[in-house]
């Protein structure tokens, strides 16, 4: 084997490594949590920076607790999130529990069981937030206002995975 062929073959097996590894979530090193992760918002009001630290700019000033945010970096104690809308901040971590919670995109029915035949148990409105309480396929059992019920994964956000809650 040349040496070309041989340096081909081991980028192509460093290629494959590092795909097989992208399809798992890193560790954190500060958290020891993976990385991506949902988490949400603890605290009734958190500043969220343009960097990991006080000296950075705060860009939104969150005021929704449990609002569910999804980490995809950490520095120290600061995690880089992304909120519902799609913005990318950092919060400190004392601002951040690791409660799953979901954010309703549209108008969704809540419904007993998880199939779309199921009675309807409510109607939730769109920007509504309820706690992620279990999956079943596509399906997401959530907690709103003293009712649960299950709702389809693709009208929620923070729901794409079925971590355990």
């Amino acid at each position: 084997m040349g040496r070309g062929s041989l340096a081909a073959l081991s980028a192509a097996f460093a290629m494959i490594s590092l795909s097989a590894e992208a399809d798992q979530p890193a560790i954190g090193a500060d958290s020891q949590r993976p990385v991506p992760r949902y988490v949400s918002l603890a605290s009734e009001t958190a500043n969220g920076r343009h960097g990991p630290g006080l000296e950075h700019q705060i860009d939104w000033v969150y005021q929704r607790p449990s609002l569910p945010l999804r980490v995809t970096a950490e520095s120290g104690p600061w995690r880089r999130v992304v909120d519902p809308d799609g913005d990318q901040v950092w919060i400190h971590a004392r601002n951040l529990e690791e409660r799953r919670t979901v954010f309703l995109r549209a108008e969704a029915p809540l419904r007993r069981d998880p199939n779309e035949s199921a009675a309807l148990s409510a109607v939730l409105a769109k920007g509504v937030v309820g706690a992620l309480t279990g999956c079943a396929g596509d399906w997401r059992r959530v907690a709103v206002g003293g009712r649960v019920g299950w709702v389809e994964a693709g009208a929620l956000w923070g729901a794409d995975s079925c971590a355990a809650p």
